[in-house]
């Protein structure tokens, strides 16, 4: 193959990744010259998002985004706490999936509210960035702590969220960056609104044994969603110690 071949490819592969790069950055709304940069990898996180900010009008100018965020947060650990009392019936699963569509719907509003209405803050930033932290971590402690999973598996996953947005908001501090991992938020709470929703209709479900320890359905589908969220984690983590080790900080 030719040198000049060769170019052409590579100089087509380049142009493709600039292209889905720029689709993948979220403008901010607010117009301010010095907002974060967010990007946004993950087309159902994009699509889901720009159908909710339709209907950001309906909620009156008088009710502050901090106030959103808190509705999200009492609705997710709610959402959260049913998957335990699924335990007692298995009816407590329409309210994780009630619960956990609420707190995705007013995680992007909130911040859509926020930058629109003129009411940003480093605060409602943080609740936020807090809002999510809780709701994942307590979600999947619960799944663990109920009869359709395991703990030791959701024990794994519980710090990773945590661990993602401390490299995150070192992200917004440091390069004034918000970046999302391709497997996001989004994607996390639909796994487990249809984790909840195989549990409603299912109930517990033991695929096999290992020696005496019986692996559930919840346990299947929770492994390869931790072990992503973990590859996630370090090569955001490496990304960044990398990244300031390039630009000497």
């Amino acid at each position: 193959m030719s040198e000049s071949v060769k170019d052409e490819k590579k100089l087509r592969k380049e142009q493709k990744a600039a292209k889905k790069a720029e689709r993948s950055i979220r403008r901010d709304q607010s117009g301010e010259k010095n907002a974060p940069l967010k990007t946004v990898p993950s087309l159902l996180e994009r699509k889901f998002a720009d159908f909710n900010y339709k209907f950001a009008y309906l909620i009156p100018e008088t009710v502050h985004p901090n106030v959103v965020t808190t509705v999200g947060i009492i609705a997710g650990l709610f959402g959260a706490l049913c998957f335990f009392l699924g335990t007692f019936s298995k009816w407590f699963f329409v309210g994780s999936i009630v619960g956990l569509l609420i707190h995705i719907v007013c995680d992007n509003l909130d911040g859509y509210m926020a930058r629109t209405r003129n009411q940003k803050s480093l605060r409602g930033g943080f609740f936020d960035i807090m809002s999510d932290t809780l709701v994942c971590t307590f979600t999947l402690l619960f799944i663990g702590l109920s009869s359709y999973g395991h703990l030791e598996f959701a024990a794994f996953g519980a710090p990773m969220y945590g661990i993602h947005m401390l490299c995150t908001m070192h992200f917004i501090m440091i390069y004034n960056e918000f970046p999302f991992p391709p497997f996001g938020p989004f994607e996390i709470h639909m796994m487990y609104i249809i984790t909840a929703i195989l549990n409603l209709i299912l109930g517990p479900v033991t695929l096999f044994h290992i020696g005496t320890f019986p692996v559930m359905l919840v346990d299947i589908i929770m492994i390869p969603v931790l072990l992503g969220a973990a590859i996630e984690v370090c090569r955001m983590a490496f990304t960044l110690f990398f990244r300031l080790k390039r630009d000497g900080k």
